[in-house]
């Protein structure tokens, strides 16, 4: 099927405007009267010789000025011509962006709203000039599915509209380079269509298109690599969005390392200005379990900048949630609220390695008196160093050393472990350590444990040194610098302690050093491991041979200091999710029933997901006992933000609930735009052919050329004038 289409069908009127040469030359054929005159006959009688000659002559020239006229109208009214021809078709693939950041409001409309709105124009757009063609929507959160793929007709605008009528704006965010991959990839599939066109429908958002780094999106790139030259083009058309003021709610997180009921905890609301503007001061308000509600102060924020709002808060133990909204009013609110699931413990468990047991009090007498106290939240369990092989260190958040001579090949290797993962250990020497031995299995050249290597046994016990606090910045420190650095100086007197050598080319926290802040470190730290561990070495004794400092009153605050600042770092982020997450939780099937109740909070909508056997895995040995039931609960099946309880039924009729938190991603908070001018900058020549940026009150922008005729017909047109002036030049002399 071949259809012809003009893009001004307006200006067709023009066309009896073709009948004008055909009147003149009619007007030019009257009769006058007739004079008879000898001269003249002498004319007549030649050109009656010449009639039929002449006739075809003038026939000749009327035929190409009335041409001429008519190919005019046609150029100026730019016919197309679209559909089938030989079996060949263009396809034109719309992808739709749903993603979180159409959500928000340009006027009176949601971005979304006009982004259909644009994918309807065009739809009938298609349908008058585009008959045969086919058409396909797809949205970017389901790229590898579209929605609907029809033959253009003039059915092809209700069938669109009743699509988009079905489709609503999601909350997740977008991965341009995949949808287009995935678009393009399957558009080539089709044989019969000899050319496509594709549009891309969204608001134009600079983070889609380019990386933090400022340089283009690889996985786009790629994409816009696949289109063929020859056969291939790229429209992006604006949804009508724009850069907007907006304030929003990044994160909100635990500041220290972990939590426990019964202590205090430092959290943190992450409020960040994405506008190109300065942000007034604004408010937060912040709710524990939809009761505890404090309203925060929000400082004015430059471009860009991002501030952390501080808060304190004692929980008790089970799992709780803290949600975070933004009292400002914008065009795009959807970012202005956050929900963090916190878990918290009843106790923070601690290992005690007392490397001297036999004595009165022991090596750590002291620390289990500090960490028992109720304010703690610490549980220490004491073991022998030779207990140390045999212990599981995965459930404890610390674990100190305490005078232990030296510790086997096979514990130096468990430790390594245990802290590259995120566990916290603290070494506390003392006359029993064996510093070769410690050099040589913990420090390993800078490689190891050891934040610095063990020298001599340096100090008098006849003259004792006082200490002095040389990082007030350090984690240690956080809130109680003034406290401590006052006595350190004062109250703390020590009389032995390890020599260590400094290294620059593997640097360590030095927290307080003997004497001065000179003098030989104290108190010294270095993270291990990408697992965020810390390990903490006291170069004097964890009890009072070397030192006064366990019988002061700085002991329990440090040791409550040095445990907030090294202990394993609670991991939240599996309860945590983005929409497009999946939260999975392993069930005891013995203790747990297998339907989970999850709802909304607060007063949701409520569902039931039922936990499964996960499959086998292809290697697994055959067992007979009971494998655990594995709850898979897809986020983007949950219809709404923020926080969700999970009711697990126990067999006892028992109920133990968990939380979960849905939030938006950020890069949706990104609203500034991309143009025409940005892809021009920043991507390649070879690309700027294949895609086509539209103005954002445009809605096709002629489809670039497809299927017009203008330049045969301007072609037509030229070689008709000039023809028509040479034979007309030439009848005329002859």
């Amino acid at each position: 099927m071949l259809a012809l289409a003009f893009l001004n069908p307006a200006l067709l009127w023009a066309v009896p405007l073709c009948a004008v040469p055909i009147v003149i030359h009619i007007l030019n054929r009257r009769r006058f009267h007739r004079v008879p005159w000898a001269a003249m006959e002498f004319l007549l009688a030649a050109m009656k010789r010449n009639r039929k000659r002449l006739r075809m002559e003038q026939w000749l020239v009327l035929l190409l000025r009335t041409l001429a006229v008519l190919l005019l109208v046609f150029l100026v009214a730019r016919p197309q011509l679209s559909g089938g021809l030989l079996g060949t078709r263009t396809q034109h693939v719309v992808l739709l962006d749903d993603s979180a950041s159409m959500t928000q409001r340009s006027g009176s409309a949601a971005v979304f709203e006009r982004a259909q709105d644009r994918v309807r124009a065009l739809a009938e757009d298609l349908a008058q000039r585009h008959a045969g063609d086919t058409v396909t929507i797809v949205r970017t959160s389901r790229a590898q599915q579209p929605d609907l793929t029809t033959r253009v007709n003039p059915e092809t605008a209700r069938k669109v509209g009743e699509e988009l009528a079905k489709m609503s704006v999601g909350d997740a965010a977008t991965d341009l380079g995949t949808a287009l991959r995935l678009t393009i990839e399957r558009a080539h599939g089709v044989e019969e269509a000899s050319r496509t066109e594709f549009y891309v429908v969204a608001d134009r958002r600079a983070h889609d298109w380019v990386s933090e780094d400022g340089k283009p999106r690889p996985a786009v790139m790629a994409a816009l690599q696949q289109l063929d030259p020859q056969k291939d083009h790229l429209t992006v058309l604006g949804g009508g969005g724009g850069p907007q003021q907006n304030l929003a709610v990044t994160d909100v997180r635990l500041v220290d390392r972990l939590v426990v009921a019964g202590v205090p905890a430092t959290l943190a609301v992450d409020v960040q200005n994405f506008d190109l503007d300065p942000a007034p001061t604004s408010t937060v308000q912040v709710e524990v379990d939809g009761q505890s509600r404090v309203a925060l102060t929000v400082p004015p924020l430059a471009p860009g900048e991002r501030v952390a709002v501080p808060l304190t808060h004692t929980f008790q133990g089970g799992h709780h949630r803290i949600e975070a909204q933004l009292e400002a009013v914008e065009t795009y609110p959807i970012d202005d609220r956050r929900v963090l699931a916190l878990k918290v413990r009843d106790k923070s468990k601690v290992l005690l390695v007392d490397g001297q047991p036999d004595e009165e009090f022991g090596e750590t007498f002291y620390l289990v008196a500090a960490m028992e106290m109720a304010e703690s939240g610490i549980e220490p369990q004491v073991v022998s160093d030779t207990m140390l092989e045999e212990t599981d260190l995965s459930p404890f958040d610390v674990v100190w050393l305490c005078n232990v001579q030296a510790p086997s090949a096979a514990v130096a290797a468990r430790l390594e472990q245990y802290v590259a993962a995120g566990g916290g250990l603290t070494i506390a020497c003392g006359s029993l350590v064996d510093a070769a031995r410690y050099t040589e299995l913990l420090w390993k050249d800078g490689k190891g444990l050891l934040p610095l290597p063990l020298g001599e046994i340096a100090g008098d016990s006849d003259r004792p040194e006082r200490a002095a606090l040389v990082a007030r910045d350090h984690a240690i420190c956080e809130g109680l610098a003034e406290i401590i650095d006052l006595l350190l100086g004062n109250v703390v007197m020590v009389k032995r302690w390890f020599s260590t050598v400094e290294d620059a080319r593997h640097p360590a926290s030095v927290v307080a050093r003997v004497h001065d802040a000179e003098g030989p470190p104290l108190l010294v730290t270095r993270p291990f491991g990408p697992g965020g561990g810390e390990v903490m070495l006291l170069t004097t004794t964890a009890d009072a041979f070397w030192t006064n400092l366990p019988v002061t009153d700085l002991f329990v605050v440090l040791v409550n200091q040095m445990h907030r600042a090294g202990a394993r770092r609670d991991d939240h982020a599996a309860n945590n999710l983005l929409p497009d997450a999946v939260f999975t939780l392993p069930l005891d099937p013995g203790l747990y029933r297998p339907d989970v109740t999850v709802r909304a909070v607060p007063g949701g909508d409520e569902r039931t997901f039922t936990a499964a056997e996960p499959p086998p895995a292809a290697a697994a040995a055959p067992t007979t006992m009971a494998r655990p039931l594995v709850l898979t609960l897809p986020m983007a099946e949950l219809r709404h933000l923020g926080a969700f309880e999970l009711d697990l039924l126990r067999h006892d009729g028992v109920v133990d609930r968990r939380v979960v938190a849905r939030n938006v991603p950020i890069a949706e908070s990104r609203l500034v735009g991309f143009g025409d001018t940005d892809f021009q900058r920043l991507y390649p020549d070879d690309l700027r052919q294949r895609v086509t940026f539209t103005r954002d009150d445009g809605i096709t922008d002629d489809l670039h050329g497809e299927g017009e005729t203008w330049p045969l017909l301007a072609a037509a047109l030229l070689a008709g004038l000039l023809l028509e002036s040479l034979l007309a030049w030439r009848f005329g002399r002859r």
